[in-house]
């Protein structure tokens, strides 16, 4: 876990499975955070309809890949 680094990403509840069918093969592990315990997560969160997941990356995996990730999440299909 030393040469790895994560990522907290928003994404609808009701898209979480599919986000983390995404993340698969890309992270090491992808877990929920509770909003509340970030001040900035709390501010930017729809408790109703979001979810924070922080992503641990796999230390090979690179930023193309993260990049196409978050462009297919967040510039295309969000």
């Amino acid at each position: 876990m030393n040469d790895s680094f994560d990522s907290t990403y928003i994404v609808r509840k009701e898209r979480f499975e599919e986000f983390l069918a995404d993340v698969e093969g890309l992270a090491l592990t992808a877990y929920t955070v509770p909003a509340f315990t970030a001040l900035d997560l709390y501010l930017l969160i729809d408790m109703n309809r979001d979810i924070a997941v922080r992503v641990v990356w796999r230390p090979e995996t690179t930023v193309k890949a993260i990049k196409a990730l978050d462009e297919k999440w967040f510039l295309r299909d969000y």
